[in-house]
Order: structure tokens, then sequence, then C-alpha cells
């Protein structure tokens, strides 16, 4: 039997922690996929300053800081969220350029921002 984790997990916990207020659409992100129409993301997590941490060729850890944008895959009807996308994020305000698309196989994708751009 398959887990619909989306329904079971990533709904209700995304519920929790995601930007906006439900009875408040304008409170969400609102993402533009290029050359597509945008709409709004409920429940989407954003973190100013996400860590990514990797380990260069002779051992040395690097780490780098960027805004990031939690999603659950099963909001992009049109089609998956690729590179250089656009998504606005009220509480912040701004707009930010997606640079990396990271999903997890298991309906959620962690979104790689550059910004806010003017």
């Amino acid at each position: 039997m398959a887990i619909d984790w989306d329904a079971v997990i990533l709904g209700p916990v995304m519920g929790v922690f995601g930007e906006g207020v439900a009875v408040d659409r304008a409170s969400w992100p609102t993402y533009t996929p290029l050359g597509l129409a945008p709409f709004q993301l409920a429940d989407a997590v954003f973190d100013r300053a996400y860590a990514d941490i990797t380990i260069d060729g002779e051992g040395s850890e690097v780490t780098t800081r960027k805004p990031c944008l939690g999603v659950r895959t099963s909001l992009f009807l049109q089609r998956e969220p690729l590179q250089d996308d656009r998504v606005f994020v009220p509480s912040v305000p701004g707009t930010f350029v997606v640079k990396d698309v990271r999903p997890d196989g298991h309906g959620h994708a962690k979104l790689i921002l550059m910004g806010p751009i003017p």
C-alpha cells in the first residue's frame, strides 16, 4: 500500500509552518513559471538564510547561505518548478529567482532562490 505523503505528512506540517494565512490568499507566495500564468502557493515555507554545507575536494567544509522556499510539488499543476521561475514572498516583501530545484522524491521540493530582485 503506497503512502500519500502529500495528504498524510506534507499538507498538515506545511499548513503549520507555511507562509501566509489560510483565509487571506494575498498573504501566500505567488509563483510565476517562466512564460506561464502566476498562481498562489499555499503553505510554502520560506527561509531567508538556508545553510548549504558541502565538502570541497580537499576535505574542507564550505557553507553558503541562501534564501529557499519549501513547496509541495502537488501544487504545481502546469509543470514542475524550474530554474529562472520567479516567486513573490509577501512577508519579505520581495521577488526571488529560482536558481535550483531539489525534489525529495516524496512530494516536496526545496527551491534555492536568489534575491530579492528589484
